[in-house]
C-alpha cells in the first residue's frame, strides 16, 4: 500500500475523506476552537462523534425530531450526533476531533461524559499485566449496546513505556479503525500496522495530535520510556449493526501471550 496512513495534526484540519485515509467509510477532521467563534457540524445520512481532545467546548445541538440539546463538554467527553442534526461548538480554547460514517440504522444523541464512563466497571476496563509491560486502561464510550449504525468509540491509555493493542490483533474484514493520540505532552510512541511483518503498512513515530489510519492488519503500539501512549480509537463497522468489540483475530505467533 503506497498511501500514507500517518497524518500530523495540521494535515487533518481540513478533514480527510475515507479515500484519503485509505478507508471505506470513516472520515475524520481536527477542529481548533478559539475566541468563542463557533464551528458548525451537520449530519445528513450519517452519524458523527465529536471528541474533546483538549480544553472544553460549549455545544448547542438541533436534532431532527425538533429537540435541542445544550451543554459543556470537557476534556475526554464525547458528543454523538444522529442523522439530520446540527451542532454548534465554541470555546475560548479547545480542540475537537470529528468522526463521521454512514448511518443506515439511525442513531441517538448523547453527551457521553468521561467521568461517567470512568466510574462504570462495564465501560472502564483494564487489560494486560504490569510485569509484562502491557497494562492499559480502556474506556468504551460507544459500544455494541449504544444505538447507532457503524461507529464504536473509546480511549486507551497505556502505562509508561508500555504496549497496548497486545497481543497483536486484526479485524479488517469487520471493521476499519482510526487512532488519534492525545494527552501525551512531549513524549512520543511507535505505532505499527502490518499484515506481513517484513513489509509493514506503517511503522510510525507518533506524537500528540497525530492520526494513524488502520484499514487492515495487526496494529500494536508502544510508548517510550518518557511516557505512555494514549489515544482515541474510532472503529467503524463495514456491515451496519455488526459492532462487536471482541470480534477479532490474534496474530498466531503471539496469540497465546498475555492479553
Amino acid at each position: 500500500m503506497s498511501l500514507s496512513l500517518h497524518f500530523r495534526p495540521q494535515e487533518i484540519l481540513a478533514g480527510k475523506t475515507p479515500g484519503e485515509l485509505g478507508l471505506q467509510f470513516t472520515s475524520a477532521r481536527r477542529i481548533e476552537l478559539a475566541g468563542g467563534k463557533p464551528a458548525v457540524f451537520r449530519t445528513r445520512e450519517t452519524e458523527m462523534c465529536l471528541v474533546v481532545i483538549k480544553g472544553s467546548a460549549d455545544f448547542a445541538c438541533a436534532l431532527a425530531d425538533g429537540r435541542e440539546e445544550k451543554g459543556n463538554a470537557v476534556f475526554r467527553d464525547m458528543i454523538f450526533l444522529p442523522p439530520n442534526s446540527q451542532a454548534e461548538c465554541s470555546s475560548a480554547q479547545g480542540v475537537l476531533m470529528a468522526y463521521e460514517a454512514p448511518s443506515e440504522l439511525g442513531a441517538e444523541f448523547a453527551h457521553i461524559r468521561f467521568a461517567d464512563v470512568d466510574k462504570n466497571p462495564k465501560t472502564h476496563r483494564q487489560y494486560g499485566k504490569r510485569e509484562t509491560g502491557s497494562f492499559r486502561d480502556v474506556w468504551n464510550y460507544v459500544d455494541s449496546d449504544f444505538r447507532c449504525s457503524r461507529l464504536m468509540m473509546g480511549m486507551c491509555y497505556g502505562s509508561d513505556g508500555g504496549w497496548t493493542a497486545w497481543p497483536p490483533h486484526e479485524h479488517g474484514a469487520e471493521r476499519e479503525e482510526v487512532y488519534v493520540y492525545i494527552d501525551m505532552e512531549k513524549t512520543f510512541a511507535v505505532q505499527l500496522v502490518y499484515e506481513d511483518m517484513e513489509k509493514p503498512l506503517a511503522a510510525a513515530i507518533v506524537r500528540e495530535g497525530d492520526l494513524i489510519s488502520i484499514p487492515t492488519g495487526f496494529h500494536p503500539n508502544v510508548g517510550s520510556p518518557a511516557g505512555r501512549i494514549a489515544y482515541v480509537y474510532c472503529m467503524t463497522a463495514k456491515e451496519p449493526g455488526k459492532r462487536e468489540f471482541m470480534d477479532l483475530r490474534l496474530q498466531k505467533e503471539y496469540g497465546d501471550t498475555f492479553a
